[in-house]
Order: C-alpha cells, then structure tokens, then sequence
C-alpha cells in the first residue's frame, strides 16, 4: 500500500519518486519509483530487414543498438509518439503501423508501459533528432537481428522482446496466407 510520497530528482525526462508504503507482508518501508511520460517503440520492417538505432546511453556508458522509443508528448497517443520518434530518430514515416501490445521495462520501479508497434510499408524524409542525440541507423536482416538478440549480442531488453513479438507477428501473417 501506497502512503506519502515525495519526488526526490526530477528533469524533462523523468521524475524519482520516494514512496512511504507498506510491504505486502505488512513492513512498513520506502521504495523508490521511477515516472516517465508514457514511452512508445517501434521496429521498423523494410522487406527481409529490420532498421535499428545505434546511440549511446548514458548509465551503461555504451552505446546500445535498439529499435526506436521514446516518451510521449502531453496527451500524444502511444501510435503517434511512434510515428513521430521514428520521424525524429532516423527521417521514416510508415504508412502501416500494427500494435504488439505492451511491456513493462523493470516494472518493480518504473510506473509506465512501453506500448509497442511494427511499422512498414515506410518510405525516408527528413530525420530531426532532439539536440542531444546522435543516432546511427543499422539495416540488417530481421533474423539476424532476433539471433542476436536470443544469443545475448543485443542486449536492450525492449529491443529483444519487440523483435520477438514482431517476428511471431509476421510468422502469424505468413501462415494465415499459406
């Protein structure tokens, strides 16, 4: 249960909260928990290939290759933050978008779903990163790609399980056309 709480950091991009609560097995204690604006993630399918990205991340000190997310604006709806983070990210618009459901990233402390999507039929325009990323586009067969992700090569955890999902999805639609 849930008491008082209080935020402890916060800046455009998220917000730590520290929560007075009680444990299930009735402990009283603090926990902490992380808010963000509700994020979307898409992976992009241009024929037999899927398009990453490649940027670096802070916490790990690396550079990670992934899909493409990033949070909602306001009161934006989970399809329209994909449509416009892959604008943004690497100049693609697709003209098919299908949902894949959520995921929760750690949900122990974070509050948000990541709602997920495979878009195709896509076509390039002009990308327009926000002004602190650099981000490089990576094709590569989305075989390839889901291996990698299975054999621990790609370790993004949002990245592994939209792949996962987008694989069956597209697996779903070629046997339902056989």
């Amino acid at each position: 249960m849930r008491h008082a709480r209080r935020t402890t950091y916060e800046n455009r991009w998220l917000r730590f909260e520290a929560h007075d609560m009680v444990h299930p097995n009735g402990q009283p204690g603090e926990h902490g928990v992380v808010i963000t604006p509700r994020a979307s993630a898409a992976v992009v399918i241009d024929g037999d290939d899927v398009i990453l990205t490649r940027q670096a991340r802070y916490a790990i000190d690396r550079h990670v290759l992934e899909i493409v997310k990033g949070g909602a604006d306001g009161d934006e709806s989970p399809q329209a933050a994909a449509e416009r983070e892959l604008r943004e990210e690497l100049g693609i618009v697709a003209n098919r978008w299908d949902e894949l459901g959520i995921i929760y990233e750690i949900p122990s402390i974070m509050q948000e779903p990541i709602s997920l999507f495979l878009a195709r039929d896509i076509r390039a325009v002009t990308s327009d990163p926000e002004d602190v990323e650099t981000i490089v586009p990576v094709r590569m067969p989305l075989r390839e790609a889901y291996l990698a992700a299975a054999r621990g090569e790609l370790n993004d955890a949002v990245t592994g399980l939209a792949l996962l999902r987008a694989a069956q999805r597209l697996e779903d639609e070629r046997t339902a056309e056989e």
